[in-house]
């Protein structure tokens, strides 16, 4: 249909150069021209596209600002010293692809080459830049490279920084630096120290602001208004530098409201509602023009016309096309009852064909895009926002059939709209993306839960939970396809754990028919799932089953499935320990070392990381039952063979061994070697922190477990300003994937702010030590009501620690109650496991001796003080090094109470208690001054006094 109002437009050969892969062809250049010169006085010239002027790739607008981007992007390639990858991040319309077209310039002009990577094409990449052709100084630029394939993007990364000739430099460009890339390493494990390096450094990382300069956004319009205006030949309003704009507003928004004002938008500013919707009104004329061109068939009212096309092209822009046949179904997909009105469009293969061609032509490709695939609306935000736009317009049955039988990849790029658009808030009134996006999950879930394990880390919390419950509500039949999409859910993963959870339930719950060794198999996978999510009583009845499968195995072919069983009761082992059933664990984890030790000996270089986690394992389960000096021995064998796989591959086995230096450190603490403790706690930390900086999804548990243990070993060393600093860190951390996991990781924060509670007792804050200590009783209840079997320890240790908060508030008989609590539950452990809970027990009941003599019950206090003493000797025979500076601060507390209590006749007894307890300070503070000179002189002053008394 043709315009109603004559157009003005620039002179066809001058747009040509400028148009580029937008200008009209050969022929209907040729045609306009001669329209042009015959019919001059009747003709109405076709209007032409207008979003080419916002297209990045045709640098329209001439660039200025980002002066210190640039410079640190200059610099960053000249350094023959900087990182390989930089990755430089904004939300859509900052600006990212024209700094990096403004970068290339300037290379090029200083003899570099520069390659924008095409979507798919990073693989090829990376054999280029290894072999003999490469340039000597290359710039590679891959633009939404969170959308990338990780896999071949990680090879594109690794090879570029093992190339030694001269320089190659890869600049990334994305809208979030999220767990796309601090999870690269996964997908590349040969090279994943080497990734991890790269993607942990925030040195390579640039976060661009929606400022590109100095200018006021008014001048930013004006500017590219005033372009804009010799561009179409038409007047720039006088007023544009005095209207308002948001002082946050990116760039192409900007340019936008700039292109508005000269096709003679409104003078508000931004314009009528979005500033993007005005662009595409005016876009919406050059739709309909080509359309008519094509001789297509349109409804007659012209806002019905304009739906149907927007309708086309918005669909065009969500799902894409690979190749011609994309393009037809796509045409076919968008057509059929979306006419609007109840129109309907003859879908006939002529008029399909003319459609086809219609849209091929409206947006070239261009040479950045794979041969074949369909060229779309440009820039990416018109996109988003047509997109959203006309699936909000859709019935909620037109978009079911919509988002029905896509190619996976189609939903890829369909998810990958959707969740930007969800972050930028795209599409008309404000439309609800986040419901959108809903439907179209639920449309298809097969295809759209492979597409999710593809895209769900580009937007942490929109998709994978989601999926995770449609599977759940909406199972696939086929248990292969569920098998082969579980086995590409990477382990472990933060972001998609509830998803590879759902797969493995779904799997084990309909194996029945498989193979028992298939069946064990997959038992073991829904187990490391289970777990994950924090499901420990599920975890051990599938652990269980797994167990009796593999020693079924074993029985037919001992050397075929005998790893399988190793690793089975390896795990199980694990599990029984995290349910507080410590004696079956040891025993479970003694016969798992067996296992592997037997692998060993038949090939050593394939069975030795197994069986360095089996002794690692093992150590942990001998600490739980208080037999810490084998666990130490056990512990330390653990080490050196991690130690050993780590010179053999530094990149592989540097996990396993930051976790057993980690709990080394813990057992050397528990055998009263502090100083050994904290080094080799710091050593976990440092290890922990090269790990996250690679992967923060996969390492953040860890790191957070290991700076919790450096606080403690830090108190320990009478370090108190930096053991507080420490444990805020490790309360921070934990609060954080409590936040992700509450099931999963509550037990770990409720240790964490109990500790905390201690650091800021210790720091003089008693206030803010009662908040907090009373916080990790609560937390610690929560949890034995769960489990009292696994959380009986830890709730006694927190409620004896609370005792003594209310003590130092000055609240004797609150303080009084709780410690009396805290001995009863700590007696009850002890009736358990004597070897494993007997410190506590006196560390327990030497503390209510204390607030008994706060409370003025003598006879108790000075009888229950008599108890701890003995405990506390009891244990000093069976370890001395790790006991005696306890038994000191039972034995000065006994003088400090036979002083308190004023009563003469215990004044020779206080006196013995407190002498003892002098020289065992002096004592150790000759090996350890910086722990204990500060508590020998103060039991000295104590000893001084009651002499005089």
């Amino acid at each position: 249909m043709a315009e109603s109002k004559p157009v003005s437009v620039v002179v066809i050969g001058g747009l040509a150069a400028t148009v580029g892969a937008f200008a009209p062809t050969l022929y209907e250049r040729a045609s306009l021209l001669v329209r042009r010169v015959d019919f001059r006085a009747v003709a109405t010239v076709e209007p032409p596209s207008v979003v080419w002027l916002l297209n990045p790739s045709q640098q329209v607008v001439p660039f200025r600002g980002r002066d210190a981007e640039l410079r640190q992007l200059s610099a960053w390639c000249a350094d023959r010293r900087s990182a390989v990858v930089h990755l430089v991040f904004a939300p859509g319309g900052f600006g990212k692809t024209r700094l990096a077209l403004r970068l290339r310039d300037e290379l090029i002009g200083r003899g570099w080459q520069c390659v924008f990577v095409r979507p798919g094409g990073e693989g090829q990449a990376a054999q280029e830049v290894t072999s003999d052709r490469a340039p000597g100084r290359l710039l590679l630029v891959v633009d939404y490279a969170e959308s990338r394939a990780p896999g071949g993007l990680a090879q594109l990364l690794a090879a570029a920084s093992l190339r030694r000739v001269d320089r190659v430099r890869v600049l990334l460009l994305a809208r979030t630096a999220g767990p796309w890339w601090t999870t690269l390493s996964a997908t590349v494990h040969e090279h994943a120290a080497l990734l991890d390096a790269l993607t942990g450094d925030r040195r390579n990382l640039t976060a661009l602001g929606a400022r590109i300069d100095a200018r006021l956004p008014a001048e930013v319009v004006a500017h590219a208004a005033e372009v804009f205006g010799r561009k179409l030949k038409r007047p720039v309003p006088a007023d544009i530098e005095n209207r308002r704009y948001p002082g946050g507003a990116p760039v192409l928004r900007l340019h936008a409201a700039a292109l508005v004002a000269v096709l003679g938008g409104s003078a508000e500013g931004y314009g009528r509602g979005d500033v993007l919707e005005e662009v595409l009104g005016h876009e919406r004329r050059y739709w309909r023009a080509s359309a008519n061109r094509q001789r297509i068939e349109l409804p007659a009212d012209e806002t019905e016309a304009d739906a149907l096309l927007a309708r086309v092209v918005g669909v065009a822009a969500l799902f894409g096309a690979d190749d011609e046949q994309g393009v037809v179904d796509l045409v076919g997909r968008a057509l059929p009852g979306m006419a609007g009105g109840g129109a309907e469009v003859a879908y006939v293969p002529a008029a399909h064909v003319r459609w086809v061609r219609w849209l091929r032509g409206l947006y070239p490709a261009d040479d950045n895009l794979a041969a074949g695939r369909l060229g779309t609306l440009q820039p990416d935000l018109l996109a988003e926002h047509l997109a959203v736009e006309v699936l909000a317009a859709c019935t909620v049955a037109q978009r079911e059939t919509l988002f029905r039988g896509l190619a996976v990849g189609q939903a890829v790029q369909a998810l990958t709209l959707l969740g930007r658009a969800a972050a930028g808030h795209a599409g008309a009134d404000d439309a609800d993306v986040d419901g959108l996006i809903r439907e179209a999950l639920a449309a298809d879930v097969p295809t759209m839960a492979e597409a999710v394990v593809q895209v769900a880390v580009q937007f942490p919390g929109r998709y994978a939970s989601r999926m995770a419950k449609l599977l759940s509500e909406r199972p696939p039949p086929e248990l292969g396809w569920l098998r082969d999409l579980a086995r590409r859910v990477p382990y472990p993963s933060l972001e998609l754990h509830w998803l590879a959870l759902a797969l493995t339930t779904l799997i084990t719950s309909n194996d029945t028919a498989d193979a028992a060794a298939d069946r064990a198999s997959w038992r073991n996978w829904h187990v490391l799932r289970l777990t994950e999510a924090g499901r420990r009583v599920e975890a051990l009845s599938t652990s269980s089953e797994a167990v009796d499968l593999d020693r079924g195995l074993v029985q037919v072919n001992r050397d075929a499935y005998l790893p399988d069983l190793a690793g089975s009761v390896n795990n199980h082992a694990n599990l029984l320990a995290m349910m507080g059933r410590p004696a079956e664990a040891l025993s479970t984890s003694s016969e798992a070392v067996d296992l592997h030790r037997e692998l060993v000996q038949v090939n050593r270089d394939a069975y030795l990381p197994d069986l360095a986690g089996s002794v690692n394992n093992h150590a942990l389960r001998l600490a739980a039952m208080g037999r810490r000096a084998e666990a130490l021995a056990t512990s330390t064998e653990a080490v050196q063979l991690r130690r050993e796989l780590a010179q053999r591959n530094r990149d592989a086995h540097l996990p396993d061994l930051a976790g057993s230096v980690s709990n080394q450190a813990v057992l050397l603490a528990e055998a009263g070697r502090r100083a050994e403790a904290v080094s080799t706690s710091s050593e976990a930390v440092d290890l922990f922190q090269e790990l996250v900086q690679v992967n923060r999804d996969a390492y953040l548990p860890d790191l957070a477990m290991s700076v919790n243990n450096h606080a403690l070993r830090l108190a320990a060393m009478g370090r108190p300003d930096e053991a507080l600093t420490i444990s805020a860190e490790a309360v921070q951390l934990r609060r954080e994937l409590a936040q992700l996991n509450r099931d999963a990781y509550l037990p770990n924060l409720a240790t964490s702010v109990n500790n905390h509670a201690n650091r800021l007792a210790e720091a003089d804050r008693p206030d803010e030590a009662l908040t907090i200590s009373t916080e990790a009783v609560k937390l610690r209840r929560e949890l034995a009501q769960l489990n009292r079997d696994a959380h009986l320890p830890d709730l006694a240790m927190s409620v004896n620690n609370h005792a003594l908060r209310l003590a130092a508030m000055g609240r004797p008989d609150e303080a009084l109650t709780i410690s009396a609590e805290a001995v009863k539950l700590r007696r009850e452990l002890a009736q358990l496991n004597r070897q494993a809970y007997l410190p506590d027990l006196a560390g327990s009941v030497n503390n209510h001796a204390q607030r008994l003599a706060e409370a003025g019950r003598r006879a108790e206090a000075l009888s229950t003080n008599a108890e701890a003493v003995d405990l506390f000797r009891e244990l000093v025979q069976v370890n001395r090094d790790a006991y005696l500076p306890d038994l000191a601060k039972c034995l000065w507390t006994a003088g400090w109470m036979r002083l308190m209590l004023q009563d003469p006749e215990q004044g020779p007894i206080a006196i013995e208690a407190t002498t003892e307890a002098l020289r065992i300070y002096t004592d150790l503070a000759t090996t350890e001054p910086e722990v204990f000179a500060s508590l020998r002189d103060a039991t000295a002053k104590a000893l001084n006094q009651l002499t005089e008394q």
